[in-house]
Protein backbone atom coordinates (compact mmCIF):
# COMPACT_ATOMS: atom_id res chain seq x y z
CA UNK A 1 0.00 0.00 0.00
CA UNK A 2 1.50 3.19 -1.14
CA UNK A 3 -0.36 5.81 0.55
CA UNK A 4 0.06 4.62 4.42
CA UNK A 5 -2.64 7.32 5.31
CA UNK A 6 -5.34 4.87 4.01
CA UNK A 7 -4.08 1.95 5.62
CA UNK A 8 -6.58 0.31 8.20
CA UNK A 9 -4.64 -2.14 10.25
CA UNK A 10 -5.27 -4.49 12.80
CA UNK A 11 -2.06 -5.89 14.83
CA UNK A 12 -2.75 -9.02 16.88
CA UNK A 13 -0.29 -9.26 20.28
CA UNK A 14 -0.20 -4.94 19.59
CA UNK A 15 0.48 -4.05 22.82
CA UNK A 16 4.01 -4.70 23.67
CA UNK A 17 6.94 -5.60 21.70
CA UNK A 18 7.60 -5.70 18.05
CA UNK A 19 3.60 -5.41 17.67
CA UNK A 20 3.36 -2.18 19.77
CA UNK A 21 6.55 -0.67 17.93
CA UNK A 22 4.93 -1.39 14.32
CA UNK A 23 1.48 -0.17 15.58
CA UNK A 24 3.05 3.29 16.90
CA UNK A 25 5.38 3.99 13.67
CA UNK A 26 1.87 3.11 11.39
CA UNK A 27 0.18 5.43 13.43
CA UNK A 28 3.20 7.98 12.62
CA UNK A 29 2.55 7.72 9.17
CA UNK A 30 -0.99 8.17 9.78
CA UNK A 31 -2.37 5.04 9.76
CA UNK A 32 -5.31 3.77 11.64
CA UNK A 33 -4.54 1.30 13.65
CA UNK A 34 -6.31 -1.04 15.87
CA UNK A 35 -4.49 -3.36 18.53
CA UNK A 36 -5.70 -6.45 19.74
CA UNK A 37 -4.47 -8.41 23.24
CA UNK A 38 -4.84 -10.57 26.18
CA UNK A 39 -4.57 -8.08 28.58
CA UNK A 40 -6.40 -5.49 29.19
CA UNK A 41 -3.68 -3.86 31.43
CA UNK A 42 -1.12 -3.85 28.67
CA UNK A 43 -3.85 -2.79 25.98
CA UNK A 44 -4.42 0.44 28.22
CA UNK A 45 -0.85 1.37 28.67
CA UNK A 46 -0.27 0.67 25.27
CA UNK A 47 -3.22 3.62 24.25
CA UNK A 48 -1.41 6.00 27.21
CA UNK A 49 1.57 6.07 25.21
CA UNK A 50 -0.11 6.30 21.39
CA UNK A 51 -3.51 8.02 21.87
CA UNK A 52 -4.29 7.33 18.56
CA UNK A 53 -4.53 3.61 18.89
CA UNK A 54 -8.00 2.01 19.03
CA UNK A 55 -7.63 -0.93 21.55
CA UNK A 56 -9.50 -4.07 21.98
CA UNK A 57 -9.32 -6.88 24.33
CA UNK A 58 -9.09 -10.38 22.57
CA UNK A 59 -7.78 -14.50 23.09
CA UNK A 60 -7.25 -14.91 19.75
CA UNK A 61 -7.14 -18.69 20.41
CA UNK A 62 -10.94 -18.65 21.62
CA UNK A 63 -13.11 -18.78 18.85
CA UNK A 64 -15.72 -17.06 20.62
CA UNK A 65 -13.23 -13.67 20.91
CA UNK A 66 -12.32 -13.91 17.39
CA UNK A 67 -16.01 -14.10 16.52
CA UNK A 68 -16.92 -10.84 18.52
CA UNK A 69 -13.15 -9.04 17.79
CA UNK A 70 -14.61 -9.94 14.11
CA UNK A 71 -18.05 -8.39 14.87
CA UNK A 72 -16.84 -4.89 16.19
CA UNK A 73 -14.64 -4.12 13.89
CA UNK A 74 -16.83 -4.99 10.95
CA UNK A 75 -19.30 -2.32 12.93
CA UNK A 76 -16.53 0.57 13.08
CA UNK A 77 -14.06 -0.31 10.75
CA UNK A 78 -15.20 -1.58 7.76
CA UNK A 79 -12.58 -0.10 5.42
CA UNK A 80 -10.18 -2.51 7.03
CA UNK A 81 -7.55 -3.21 4.65
CA UNK A 82 -4.96 -5.21 6.52
CA UNK A 83 -4.39 -7.82 9.15
CA UNK A 84 -1.31 -8.71 10.78
CA UNK A 85 -1.36 -11.69 12.38
CA UNK A 86 2.16 -10.88 14.43
CA UNK A 87 0.70 -12.46 18.48
CA UNK A 88 2.67 -14.77 19.43
CA UNK A 89 4.21 -17.28 22.60
CA UNK A 90 7.48 -19.30 22.92
CA UNK A 91 8.41 -21.66 25.22
CA UNK A 92 11.90 -23.59 26.25
CA UNK A 93 12.19 -27.18 26.96
CA UNK A 94 13.47 -30.12 26.30
CA UNK A 95 11.12 -32.79 25.23
CA UNK A 96 12.41 -35.54 27.27
CA UNK A 97 12.09 -33.56 30.75
CA UNK A 98 8.74 -32.29 29.93
CA UNK A 99 5.82 -33.80 31.55
CA UNK A 100 3.05 -31.65 30.34
CA UNK A 101 4.64 -32.16 26.31
CA UNK A 102 1.23 -32.22 25.03
CA UNK A 103 -0.70 -28.51 26.61
CA UNK A 104 2.68 -26.82 25.72
CA UNK A 105 2.45 -27.91 22.23
CA UNK A 106 -0.97 -26.80 21.92
CA UNK A 107 -0.72 -23.48 23.58
CA UNK A 108 2.29 -22.60 20.79
CA UNK A 109 0.52 -24.51 18.06
CA UNK A 110 -2.96 -22.66 19.04
CA UNK A 111 -1.50 -18.93 19.30
CA UNK A 112 1.54 -18.52 16.42
CA UNK A 113 -0.65 -21.16 13.96
CA UNK A 114 -4.18 -22.28 14.29
CA UNK A 115 -5.27 -18.62 15.59
CA UNK A 116 -3.57 -16.57 13.14
CA UNK A 117 -5.22 -18.68 10.14
CA UNK A 118 -8.34 -19.05 11.53
CA UNK A 119 -8.90 -15.49 11.96
CA UNK A 120 -7.30 -14.54 8.18
CA UNK A 121 -10.41 -16.75 7.29
CA UNK A 122 -12.89 -15.09 9.10
CA UNK A 123 -11.74 -11.89 8.11
CA UNK A 124 -11.39 -12.49 4.18
CA UNK A 125 -14.53 -11.50 3.12
CA UNK A 126 -13.74 -7.90 4.61
CA UNK A 127 -10.11 -7.99 2.63
CA UNK A 128 -11.29 -9.16 -0.11
CA UNK A 129 -14.05 -6.21 -0.41
CA UNK A 130 -11.04 -3.75 0.04
CA UNK A 131 -8.14 -5.15 -1.83
CA UNK A 132 -6.37 -5.63 1.12
CA UNK A 133 -3.29 -7.12 2.54
CA UNK A 134 -2.81 -10.51 5.17
CA UNK A 135 0.76 -10.21 7.03
CA UNK A 136 2.36 -12.78 8.70
CA UNK A 137 4.58 -12.24 11.13
CA UNK A 138 7.27 -15.17 11.43
CA UNK A 139 10.57 -15.95 12.52
CA UNK A 140 14.29 -16.60 10.77
CA UNK A 141 13.88 -19.57 13.34
CA UNK A 142 10.93 -21.27 10.49
CA UNK A 143 14.15 -22.28 8.28
CA UNK A 144 17.04 -23.05 11.42
CA UNK A 145 14.88 -24.68 14.62
CA UNK A 146 16.92 -23.69 17.56
CA UNK A 147 16.18 -27.39 19.43
CA UNK A 148 15.47 -25.76 23.06
CA UNK A 149 12.35 -24.20 21.06
CA UNK A 150 11.14 -26.99 19.53
CA UNK A 151 7.03 -25.92 19.32
CA UNK A 152 8.12 -22.65 18.64
CA UNK A 153 10.28 -23.20 15.61
CA UNK A 154 7.61 -25.55 14.10
CA UNK A 155 4.90 -23.34 14.78
CA UNK A 156 6.36 -20.99 12.34
CA UNK A 157 7.84 -22.98 10.05
CA UNK A 158 3.85 -24.61 9.66
CA UNK A 159 2.80 -20.84 9.30
CA UNK A 160 5.61 -20.19 6.43
CA UNK A 161 3.93 -23.11 4.70
CA UNK A 162 0.60 -22.03 5.19
CA UNK A 163 1.55 -18.51 4.32
CA UNK A 164 2.79 -19.81 0.46
CA UNK A 165 -0.78 -21.46 0.17
CA UNK A 166 -2.51 -17.94 1.11
CA UNK A 167 -0.24 -16.54 -1.21
CA UNK A 168 -1.57 -18.60 -3.90
CA UNK A 169 -4.80 -19.32 -2.99
CA UNK A 170 -5.95 -15.49 -2.29
CA UNK A 171 -3.78 -14.12 -5.63
CA UNK A 172 -7.35 -14.06 -7.66
CA UNK A 173 -9.43 -12.02 -4.90
CA UNK A 174 -7.09 -9.27 -4.95
CA UNK A 175 -5.30 -9.71 -1.80
CA UNK A 176 -1.64 -9.61 -0.87
CA UNK A 177 0.00 -11.42 1.23
CA UNK A 178 3.19 -10.81 2.89
CA UNK A 179 5.42 -12.61 5.84
CA UNK A 180 7.57 -10.89 8.25
CA UNK A 181 10.46 -12.86 9.04
CA UNK A 182 12.42 -11.76 12.78
CA UNK A 183 15.40 -11.79 14.13
CA UNK A 184 15.91 -12.30 17.47
CA UNK A 185 15.12 -9.41 19.39
CA UNK A 186 15.06 -7.72 22.97
CA UNK A 187 11.53 -7.69 23.84
CA UNK A 188 9.42 -9.29 27.05
CA UNK A 189 8.54 -12.24 24.36
CA UNK A 190 11.98 -13.44 25.30
CA UNK A 191 11.47 -14.13 28.54
CA UNK A 192 14.88 -12.84 29.68
CA UNK A 193 16.37 -15.16 26.66
CA UNK A 194 17.16 -13.07 24.57
CA UNK A 195 20.89 -13.58 23.29
CA UNK A 196 23.33 -10.22 23.08
CA UNK A 197 23.18 -9.33 19.80
CA UNK A 198 19.02 -9.33 20.04
CA UNK A 199 17.89 -6.12 18.27
CA UNK A 200 15.89 -3.45 19.49
CA UNK A 201 12.45 -3.53 18.84
CA UNK A 202 11.98 -0.07 17.37
CA UNK A 203 14.84 -0.91 14.87
CA UNK A 204 13.62 -4.06 13.69
CA UNK A 205 9.34 -2.77 13.40
CA UNK A 206 10.94 0.17 11.38
CA UNK A 207 13.22 -2.49 8.57
CA UNK A 208 10.00 -4.78 8.11
CA UNK A 209 7.52 -1.53 8.27
CA UNK A 210 10.14 -0.05 5.29
CA UNK A 211 9.92 -3.51 3.64
CA UNK A 212 6.06 -3.57 3.94
CA UNK A 213 5.40 -0.12 2.40
CA UNK A 214 7.70 -0.68 -0.65
CA UNK A 215 5.98 -3.74 -1.46
CA UNK A 216 7.87 -6.28 -0.85
CA UNK A 217 5.96 -10.28 0.05
CA UNK A 218 8.97 -11.99 1.94
CA UNK A 219 10.97 -9.71 4.29
CA UNK A 220 13.80 -10.95 6.19
CA UNK A 221 14.93 -8.43 8.86
CA UNK A 222 18.91 -8.59 9.01
CA UNK A 223 20.11 -11.87 10.96
CA UNK A 224 16.79 -13.99 9.52
CA UNK A 225 18.08 -13.35 5.85
CA UNK A 226 21.26 -14.96 6.97
CA UNK A 227 19.42 -17.68 7.74
CA UNK A 228 17.73 -18.20 5.31
CA UNK A 229 20.79 -17.83 3.00
CA UNK A 230 22.85 -20.46 5.01
CA UNK A 231 19.56 -22.72 5.45
CA UNK A 232 19.83 -23.27 1.75
CA UNK A 233 23.26 -23.47 0.87
CA UNK A 234 24.75 -25.52 3.97
CA UNK A 235 21.57 -26.65 6.03
CA UNK A 236 23.54 -28.72 8.32
CA UNK A 237 25.85 -25.99 9.03
CA UNK A 238 23.02 -23.70 9.38
CA UNK A 239 21.17 -26.09 12.12
CA UNK A 240 24.62 -26.75 13.74
CA UNK A 241 25.77 -22.62 14.20
CA UNK A 242 22.20 -21.64 15.57
CA UNK A 243 22.33 -24.29 18.19
CA UNK A 244 25.59 -23.85 18.78
CA UNK A 245 24.72 -21.23 21.32
CA UNK A 246 22.85 -23.56 23.73
CA UNK A 247 24.50 -23.47 26.91
CA UNK A 248 26.22 -26.85 28.06
CA UNK A 249 24.62 -26.94 31.35
CA UNK A 250 20.73 -26.13 29.71
CA UNK A 251 19.17 -28.75 31.19
CA UNK A 252 19.78 -27.41 34.89
CA UNK A 253 18.82 -23.64 33.23
CA UNK A 254 15.73 -24.96 32.19
CA UNK A 255 15.12 -26.64 35.37
CA UNK A 256 14.95 -23.47 36.99
CA UNK A 257 13.40 -21.70 34.58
Amino acid sequence: MNNQSQRVVLITGGSSGIGFEMAKQMVAQHSVVIICGRSQEKLEDAKRKVPQLVTIQCDITKAEDRLALHKQIAMNFKGLNMLMNNAGIAKRYLLAKTGDLESRMEEEMQTNFLAPVLLTQLFLPMLIENKGTVVNVSSGLAYVPLSVEPSYCASKAALHSMTQSMRVQFAKSGIKVVEIFYPSVDTPFQGGHAPDNAMKPDEAAAIALQGLNSGKEEIRVKMAGFLFAVSRLMPKRALSLINGFIPDNVEELLAHA
